[in-house]
């Protein structure tokens, strides 16, 4: 509910009450029975939507005498769930009694499955009408003032979980050291020792873009809340995007990380992947259901999450470099769910086989065997790096426009990110060290720092070629447990591995 527009529920379910109708009678004409019509419409319906779970379920089982390349191969899940479903025709109730007592079962299922959904739609929905009137607190001035004669396109990279280079070492043996000998030869600043602000990138993206911490949203929704709709105003309305809009920016995003897809409404240009019009959720509902397996080579079939993931991330590192040909000023929102779950790149950019089902976020716990996701990072790492290195050099010495970048991580990495709704055995100094880096044209970076923290990119932006005078905050680092977004810790110490000092009190 968090992610999903209204509109884009609507053509699904449209088609999905044609279908049945067209099903129902149908059936009625070949049974000559309206109970038999209704029960094996249910039938068929309930194995159709419910193909991935009937895939994910068997993915993994060893089926003797069955050929190699069981697990990838629609053919053996479409028809044994044919068979099932002819088994249960088979096995239909003979007698009027049992049919009845059957079809009132499946209709009671019905109502509870949608009571219960409705339900929670509705809890969900009152509490989002309380914070639909939430402002940002703006204490910095966005005033419009005059346009700025140095207005340099600016490039904002954020590359999902991207940690920084002594972290790489210290926790996956990984050297990073060539690509920041690329960056600093290209004239990049690298704040060596930056964390992010927040380990969410709910909150770490719009506290980035608004330049200020975000206490005025948790002294309105509360620590306790759940809702992460609020971000979507805060995203959207933020002083960065005001302020370019209002300097004659031209700005564009792309659909290559989740947040943006759900949230970011207010550029003006969104561009979608090609072959790609249907939305996350649709997407995720056409590959559950059997059209992937009876029409995956056609247009009415999506890509596997896999192949349309890594076709998302292709088409944004494409489309960045095109916007080097631009002459207006333009903003480039570069969000890239990479190097970030799921690891689907190797070094060279080919496919990443995995024995895992897609997953965008697969937590650790506190037992897990983290080889997978160490050995997963760093491949996909060492692609992020050969795109971003094409992508910087065209923008450095080909653009057309002289351009600002600003290379960042929204937070680190998370091999050892082991509690997911508590604060304990968590290593925060993973999470919160970031990849940053900053390119200006002239190359001063006065203004600059090596412990610098996402919330004050922007404003050193701001100060240095709109002639702002935004004071930075402290670079500190807040963790949130993904069940209470809000419910800020202060872990700037233990990021940063500073011993706590306790003073006696007389």
């Amino acid at each position: 509910m968090q992610y999903v527009h209204y509109d884009e529920i609507f053509t699904p379910v449209l088609i999905s009450i044609t279908a049945s109708g067209l099903l129902l009678l149908t059936f009625k004409f070949i049974f000559k029975s309206w109970l038999k019509a209704g029960l094996f419409t249910t039938f068929l319906f309930v194995w159709f939507y419910n193909y991935g779970l009937y895939q994910k379920s068997l993915i993994n089982v060893v089926i003797p005498f069955y050929p190699k390349g069981i697990r990838m191969d629609h053919n053996f899940y479409k028809w044994s769930g044919l068979a099932l479903f002819f088994l249960l025709i088979w096995k239909y109730p003979r007698s009027e009694t049992a049919r009845i007592r059957l079809n009132s079962l499946m209709n009671l299922m019905a109502v509870l499955l949608v009571g219960m959904t409705l339900f929670t739609i509705t809890g969900f929905e009152m509490r989002r009408d309380r914070t639909a009137e939430i402002t940002f607190d703006k204490k910095t001035n966005s005033s419009v003032g005059e346009i700025s004669k140095t207005r340099p396109s600016i490039y904002y990279l954020v590359m999902d979980a991207y940690t920084r280079e002594d972290v790489l070492n210290e926790y996956f043996g990984f050297d990073n050291s060539e690509f920041i000998d690329f960056l600093k030869s290209e004239g990049f600043y690298v704040a060596d020792q930056a964390v992010s602000n927040y380990g969410q990138t709910v909150l770490s993206i719009p506290s980035s873009l608004n330049m200020m911490y975000l206490d005025s949203i948790v002294e309105i929704l509360g620590e306790k809340s759940e809702d992460r709709w609020p971000m979507a105003k805060v995203l959207n309305h933020s002083k960065v995007l005001e302020i370019l809009k209002q300097q004659e920016y031209h700005t564009m995003a792309f659909d290559a990380s989740v947040f943006e897809i759900a949230y970011l409404n207010s550029v003006d240009e969104f561009y979608h992947t090609p072959g790609t019009s249907y939305s996350l959720f649709q997407n995720l509902l056409i590959n559950s259901t059997a059209i992937r397996a009876f029409n995956k080579r056609k247009n009415i079939s999506t890509l596997s999450p896999e192949d349309l993931h890594r076709k998302k991330i292709k088409n944004a590192f494409t489309m960045m470099e095109k916007a080097t040909g631009r002459t207006d000023p333009t903003y480039v929102h570069g969000h890239v769910l990479c190097p970030h779950q799921p690891f689907l790149f190797n070094a060279d950019g080919s496919p990443r086989k995995t024995d895992r089902n897609y997953n965008i976020w697969s937590p650790l716990g506190n037992e897990d065997e983290n080889t997978w996701y160490k050995e997963g990072y760093t491949q996909q790492l060492q692609y992020v790096n050969s795109r971003l290195k094409e992508l910087i050099h065209k923008i450095v010495h080909e653009s057309k426009r002289p351009s600002v970048i600003i290379l960042q991580g929204d937070h680190g990495s998370a091999s050892e990110l082991r509690n997911h709704n508590g604060f304990e055995d968590n290593d925060f100094h993973e999470r919160f060290s970031i990849m940053n880096a900053y390119y200006f044209p002239d190359h001063d970076y006065s203004l600059l720092y090596p412990e610098i923290s996402p919330v004050n990119s922007f404003k050193v932006v701001m100060n240095k070629y709109f002639g702002k005078q935004y004071s930075l905050e402290p670079d500190k680092s807040y963790f949130s447990d993904w069940e209470h977004p809000y419910e800020f810790r202060d872990v700037t110490n233990e990021v940063r591995r500073k011993k706590q000092v306790v003073v006696d009190q007389p």
